[in-house]
């Protein structure tokens, strides 16, 4: 504190003593009492930043502070009896803020780490054989391998995985879910095509099967939504353990190995759309063949 001792603040004007909570301004580096900032949700001095000020212990146009009194007068805000809350760490200097850099290699690190989990392999061989998007998947194979007493989050959304079902899955890699999807995308649109051929009546039991399969198909898209990653983290861990039963050592050229096995193939998602598209179209002309 003693930077800040006997300074003024620039709201309220009065001194800092040793046990005010001061965050500091970004950018022109003036001290503030936190419940003043909070006030006023910006620096009081922001006029003076287009001017290039920066703070050196006075405000613009002031002598040195006076000496300070012996309270601090932001502790007449609680009435007596009321506990006081904790205050939150201050920002006592820009060296204390986490730069971009940082953040980025404290992330990067998260990724890389070698430590294996109650899963049985590790973040960076999960992130590999994601080989892109890591930062998605990084974020979302941490969650699956947190939770306490075994109860583990299966949770975590991804909207391409049940808006572009099956072929998401075939540009995954996930074979067999994505003829899975494709499957039950085919027959819950089967009814529908049906009815629009008019092979099917319009009754009472039609609308509520194609109410149902309207409804499958909706089902299906939010569970893939909500469940896709999680089933994507299933099927890394069984394609991790078998480039490992195969690969001993551990070096660069296991992770290369684990990036090549796990790489998206964009072939494999315009086979599914090709696939998609065929069937939808042969089921297209079911209504005029069985007339």
């Amino acid at each position: 504190m003693s930077k800040f001792e006997n300074k003024l603040c620039p709201v309220c004007r009065a001194p800092f003593t040793g046990e005010a909570d001061i965050v500091v301004c970004p950018q022109c580096g003036a001290p503030h009492h936190r419940v003043c900032y909070l006030t006023k949700n910006k620096c009081a001095l922001e006029e003076y930043h287009a001017q290039g000020f920066i703070w050196n212990g006075y405000l613009p146009g002031e002598e040195p502070a006076p000496e300070p009194e012996s309270t601090d007068p932001h502790h007449a805000e609680y009435p007596a009896g009321t506990p006081i809350p904790k205050p939150m760490p201050a920002i006592q200097d820009m060296e204390d803020m986490e730069s971009p850099e940082d953040y980025y290699k404290r992330i990067v690190d998260r990724l890389n780490d070698s430590t294996e989990g109650e899963d049985g392999v590790s973040i960076r061989e999960l992130c590999a054989y994601a080989s892109t998007s890591v930062f998605h998947y990084g974020r979302a194979f941490s969650v699956f391998r947190s939770g306490i007493a075994g109860k583990r989050p299966k949770v975590f959304m991804n909207l391409c995985s049940g808006l572009f079902a099956p072929v998401y899955q075939f540009y995954r890699k996930m074979d067999l879910l994505g003829i899975g999807a494709l499957l039950i995308t085919l027959a819950t649109s089967l009814p529908l095509l049906l009815v629009y051929g008019g092979i099917l009546e319009d009754s009472n039991g039609v609308y509520a099967l194609v109410s149902l399969c309207r409804f499958l198909s909706f089902a299906m898209t939010v569970v893939l939504c909500l469940f896709g990653d999680y089933l994507y983290y299933r099927h890394a861990i069984k394609q991790i353990k078998k480039i490992r039963s195969r690969m001993r050592e551990r070096g660069e050229a296991y992770y290369e190995a684990l990036s090549e096995s796990g790489r998206p193939s964009w072939l494999r998602a315009a086979i599914g759309f090709l696939a998609l598209m065929l069937m939808t179209a042969s089921m297209g002309l079911l209504p005029r063949l069985l007339q």
